[in-house]
């Protein structure tokens, strides 16, 4: 499908150094979702990126005001009718996401407004995110426990290794969302940038990937026991799945992303067929008041 094609929901871009950028804008939608078009294309302009000579860099950003990405389509995951056909659903952008993790050259995601479940995971991928100042702050979140879910899409196991492990667990665990000040804080975005230059966004992609976190196992205990007591002394409307996110940065901890990213994708596609879970995304086409993921 061309870049140029009215129906995409990507288009790119190329300056006079070649980097390029990947501009997310879904025709007739007033927030971008990941749905399947989505996440192919982008699959597409990925393959092109990686098949040309010589990419200094690659911008993420997206061209509506609402944000940068309110996650994944929920129709599409209700629709589904099996365990089996969610999964295959949700394997396919993890894959992607993964394939935009594993570029050699250096990405940065330019976020603004809505930055939810799997936008978030999608900015996650790349090396550096900024945040962008707009008309619509900053909700940078992984919101999928208030519907019974689990970040499914790489959120699990990069957040923790990108901020302090106890902040990550609280932001998985609550499903809140925080804006640009927290988010700088903490070290999800690097800074605010403005409209009028992009340069900086340049300055970012030249820059290296980020640091290995090196924490000892113990730090990591620590964080999951304080977790856990929390959880105990206030659970929330899906304390099960709470417990289920931290059994899964648990084996994280025990035995690496992948192993963790395959779990957390299989438990999700168990939980999306739940009487509770297809509950609560009733409620939120509904109400409309916990953000799309």
């Amino acid at each position: 499908m061309s870049s140029l094609d009215a129906k995409s929901s990507w288009r790119r871009e190329c300056d006079d150094r070649g980097v390029r950028t990947l501009w997310f804008d879904q025709p007739g939608r007033a927030c971008n979702l990941l749905d399947r078009p989505a996440i192919d294309e982008l699959e597409s302009h990925l393959a092109d990126l990686e098949a040309a000579p010589d990419v200094p860099g690659c911008i993420i950003r997206s061209a509506k005001p609402s944000g940068f990405c309110a996650g994944i389509d929920l129709h599409a995951v209700a629709q589904c009718t099996s365990s089996a056909e969610v999964e295959h659903l949700v394997r396919r952008g993890l894959t992607v996401i993964n394939r935009l993790a594993s570029m050699t050259f250096p990405t940065v995601a330019v976020i603004h407004g809505a930055c939810l479940g799997g936008g978030l995971e999608l900015a996650l991928a790349c090396r550096r995110r900024v945040a962008l100042a707009s008309a619509e702050p900053l909700q940078a979140g992984l919101p999928e426990v208030h519907l019974g879910l689990v970040p499914a899409w790489g959120g699990l196991t990069r957040l923790p290794r990108l901020i302090d492990r106890g902040e990550a667990l609280d932001l998985l665990l609550t499903g809140r969302s925080i804006g640009y000040l927290r988010a700088r804080s903490l070290g999800l975005v690097d800074r605010l940038v403005s409209e009028a230059d992009p340069a900086e966004y340049l300055d970012l992609t030249s820059a290296g990937s980020d640091p290995a976190r090196t924490d000892q196992r113990r730090t990591w205990e620590e964080a999951l026991e304080s977790a856990h007591e929390r959880l105990d002394e206030h659970p929330a409307s899906h304390p099960e799945v709470q417990h289920r996110i931290l059994s899964l940065v648990e084996l994280d901890v025990q035995n690496g992303s992948e192993v963790a990213q395959e779990a957390a994708l299989k438990a999700f596609a168990e939980l999306a067929m739940t009487a509770e879970t297809r509950e609560s995304i009733e409620w939120f086409f509904h109400r409309k008041q916990i953000p799309v993921m």
